[in-house]
């Protein structure tokens, strides 16, 4: 499958990446942070907006519990903040508690804090006739100039109005699947939906689609083979994956299934700091090398 390589938006922002799920326990998240984090060890400057209530983005890099006064993405979307406001520096622990010296920041890597409150977005975009053009009006308006080459944006697991506004923007979708066929059920939820959207609203400018596939937490052998023998059902959806003309030519490198790949939630440490030796990491800089997210830094390691 042929490589791309970055390239600026059309506006001339940062390259955008969507990725969603609508069926939990994909390792959606993990695959967001991990593959943020290896872009910005590659030398790019990255942001990751975290658009889940959930906020595991958020708390996998490093803010559990924000301050009651510190600005978020929702704050963004009421109306109440500016973008720049909502962004902190992505870290990783190193100690216990709250306080700074029990993290470390992540060079290059920042993070726009997620929260609880994102669950009412919908509620808040729907009553606004002009809902769903609200990130692409934030980003016109507020995005600092220069500042970042990638953003990833780590959508919540809804097909409503919130999910739309992020495609608005133009992304590059990338839909999360893992080792179940609720996963493939779902990634064609998440075609219809923005093919619904596309219909909907394309004289706005609306044309995005499902352009990649990351299939995460997926038995591997030792040649990157999906193995059966740890579970038909995985190798039967990875199969209908490969089968299907359309997804085929999307389905990035698979990242295998490993429990420190889960691990990095509780920890609060993305897998390069948790990690730094484990299989996985080699699948994720396989995937960025498919993305075209190229090594500026040509002397970091392999």
């Amino acid at each position: 499958m042929p490589t791309r390589t970055i390239t600026p938006s059309p506006s001339g922002g940062p390259r955008l990446f969507a990725c969603s799920v609508i069926a939990g326990g994909a390792g959606k998240t993990q695959g967001v942070v991990n593959l943020a984090v290896e872009a910005a060890l590659r030398g790019h400057r990255v942001a990751v907006a975290d658009f889940d209530p959930q906020r595991t983005a958020s708390h996998i890099l490093g803010y559990q519990d924000p301050p009651d006064d510190q600005p978020t993405i929702f704050s963004v979307l009421q109306g109440k903040h500016r973008l720049e406001e909502a962004v902190v520096p992505a870290r990783y622990r190193i100690g216990e508690g709250e306080q700074d010296d029990a993290f470390r920041h992540i060079p290059r890597l920042e993070l726009v804090l997620g929260t609880t409150a994102m669950a009412d977005a919908e509620v808040n975009l729907g009553l606004d006739p002009a809902g769903v053009l609200w990130l692409q009006n934030v980003l016109d308006e507020q995005m600092p100039e220069g500042r970042w080459d990638i953003m990833f944006f780590d959508c919540g697991p809804t097909l409503g109005i919130l999910l739309l506004s992020i495609a608005m923007v133009g992304p590059e979708v990338i839909a999360c699947v893992a080792d179940e066929f609720k996963y493939l059920i779902g990634l064609q939820d998440l075609e219809e939906t923005l093919d619904k959207g596309f219909r909907k609203f394309r004289r706005f400018g609306f044309k995005t689609e499902v352009q990649h596939i990351l299939a995460t937490n997926i038995p591997l052998t030792a040649d990157g083979e999906v193995r059966r023998s740890g579970g038909a059902v995985t190798d039967d959806a990875m199969r209908a994956i490969r089968s299907n003309p359309d997804w085929e030519p999307k389905l990035l490198p698979i990242v295998r299934r490993k429990q420190r790949f889960k691990d990095t939630i509780v920890r609060q440490r993305p897998l390069r700091y948790l990690d730094p030796r484990n299989e996985a990491l080699g699948d994720i800089a396989l995937v960025a090398d498919q993305l075209g997210i190229e090594r500026l830094n040509s002397t970091r390691k392999r």
